[in-house]
């Protein structure tokens, strides 16, 4: 039996008690260590990193098998899969695609009246009283906007009273100038008359003296000295008559000029439209880089545009045509429009205008890249021959141009006509296999061909890679 712990450690406590020494059995004995308590079973934890592992294998290997078109494993084993199409008739059409903006050909441009009145550039801008409700349809002749301007009214008046007052100075000036005249042509005929007595007491010279005589003739010579000097004072003062009578008129006729400006001007405050359509409202710079569309009570600047009228009949897609395939396009060609917003309408079209120079799309003399690195594109127009009220203007839309007649007979797919240097060919399923066949290839456009011969409507073609054996 071993000794206590205790005692084995030299620890003790009190007086130590007196004990006899243990005496050791002859053969050793196996010293008895008590077993660890078992462990507590550890929580389950799903393993969430395992099992995304397993389902990205999984996923993976599928996608392989698809995309490679492998044997696919089934409830009867693996099987072959291929992809194939099935001839038929129809019609191969060779288009071309533009994309642009649907516009109108006829059209009003309404901008706020210019003031013509003199001395009315800088003035302050013109209050709308009155705008046409957007999107609404006015005829010709109707009112679309009205200006509100008192100061013009005002002023009219001023003018008015300033013409009827310079006209009552002109009357009155010409008839000051009439009485002028009436009295210096009095006083010439009195000189005149006055000379003539001289000459006749002249001749009575030889019977006076010859101082009387001396007298008399410097008499007739003076008589007829101031005779002659109101004659020509008259013609000179008739003159400055008419110039200051013509100078007065001028004035007058000035300001009825000036009136008639005003008036001009304030008839303009009432905008009417030349034409039919519908009432487009135009953004404008409200300040702080905000654009709204003009509304009623807006401040608007003399010749700023704020609407349209849009004659909606004659509707056009200006669209911009790569410089590589204009040589593809002609006038009177046919083309099927498609609007963005309206995915579910076709429109008929014509091609009707085709710019004679090409421009840039894109980029810009002075953007990056250098001048001659953006893309050159041509100008389109194609005219919209379908009414339809959905068609409104700004709307971006896009065509497929009939480069060519369409042409009838059996289609397939590019993809499954192959090529090598015996021909055009096709892989034709027969039976569980695909035998080759060559074929005459017509014609083809982007997505399709055109076999003449070699197939037969309803031949089943292989695309792509054939299935593994």
């Amino acid at each position: 039996m071993n000794a206590p712990s205790f005692l084995q450690s030299g620890i003790f406590f009190g007086a130590a008690p007196h004990l006899p020494e243990p005496t050791r059995p002859s053969s050793p004995q196996p010293e008895i260590v008590p077993a660890p308590p078992d462990p507590e079973p550890p929580q389950k934890q799903r393993n969430w990193g395992a099992w995304l592992f397993v389902l990205g294998i999984v996923g993976g290997a599928a996608y392989w098998a698809l995309a490679n078109q492998t044997k696919v494993g089934g409830p009867a084993g693996p099987v072959n899969v291929a992809n194939t199409v099935t001839v038929d008739s129809g019609r191969l059409e060779k288009k071309l695609r533009v994309g642009g903006a649907i516009t109108a050909t006829n059209f009003a441009a309404i901008t706020s009246p210019r003031m013509r009145g003199p001395r009315d550039a800088g003035r302050s801008a013109l209050t709308l009283m009155h705008l046409a409700e957007p999107g609404s349809i006015v005829n010709a002749g109707d009112i679309v906007a009205s200006f509100e301007l008192k100061w013009l009214e005002d002023h009219i008046d001023d003018v008015e009273s300033g013409v009827v007052q310079n006209k009552a100075t002109v009357a009155k000036r010409e008839a000051d100038i009439m009485l002028e005249k009436e009295t210096s042509r009095q006083a010439a005929i009195t000189a005149k008359a006055e000379y003539e007595k001289a000459r006749l007491d002249l001749r009575t010279a030889p019977v006076r003296s010859e101082i009387e005589a001396e007298v008399l003739k410097n008499l007739a010579q003076e008589n007829e000295a101031a005779w002659k000097q109101l004659e020509e004072e008259r013609k000179l003062k008739q003159q400055s008559h008419q110039a200051e009578l013509r100078a007065a008129q001028i004035g007058v006729e000035e300001q009825n000029l000036h009136l008639a400006r005003h008036q001009r001007d304030f008839e303009r405050m009432e905008i009417v439209t030349p034409v039919s359509g519908l009432v487009v409202t135009e953004p404008m710079y409200k300040g702080s880089g905000q654009f709204q569309q003009a509304a009623e009570g807006d401040q608007i600047y003399p010749g700023a545009l704020f609407m349209r009228v849009v004659n909606l009949d004659d509707m056009v897609l200006e669209a911009a045509l790569n410089q590589v395939d204009v040589h593809q396009v002609r006038i009177g060609q046919l083309a099927k429009v498609r609007l963005d917003a309206y995915p579910d309408i076709e429109l008929e079209g014509r091609v009707v205008s085709i710019g004679a120079i090409a421009s840039q799309s894109g980029g810009g003399r002075f953007g990056r890249g250098g001048s001659g690195l953006y893309v050159k594109s041509v100008p389109v127009e194609i005219a919209i021959e379908t009414d339809d009220d959905r068609l409104i203007p700004d709307l971006s839309a896009s065509a497929d141009i009939l480069l060519d007649d369409p042409v009838e007979g059996l289609l397939a797919p590019r993809e499954a006509v192959r090529s090598d240097a015996n021909g055009s060919f096709v892989m034709v399923r027969s039976g569980q296999s695909f035998v080759r066949r060559e074929v005459t290839v017509r014609d083809r456009n982007t997505t399709h061909v055109l076999i003449e011969d070699g197939v037969s409507k309803g031949d089943e073609l292989l695309i792509g890679d054939p299935p593994e054996a």
